[in-house]
């Protein structure tokens, strides 16, 4: 196999982090709609790309946790 001067791998790493009680104190987008001022649960999804580092939230409710177990 050879490897071109554009033809690099590309280190990814993706990390779920478990689900949190989370109290929504801003506008949070849950299944299609707006909710705050209530408790909600969250995730945190890290991405590792060649040493950058993006993180993001997941929202969801009970049914969502139950679902995954």
């Amino acid at each position: 196999m050879t490897l071109g001067l554009h033809d690099t791998f590309v280190a990814r790493k993706i990390e779920t982090m478990p689900w949190k009680s989370w109290y929504a104190w801003r506008p949070i987008k849950l299944h299609g709609e707006w909710v705050w001022f209530e408790w909600v649960f969250r995730r945190c999804i890290n991405t590792y790309v060649d040493h950058d580092n993006w993180t993001r939230y997941e929202y969801g409710n009970i049914f969502d946790i139950l679902k995954e177990e």
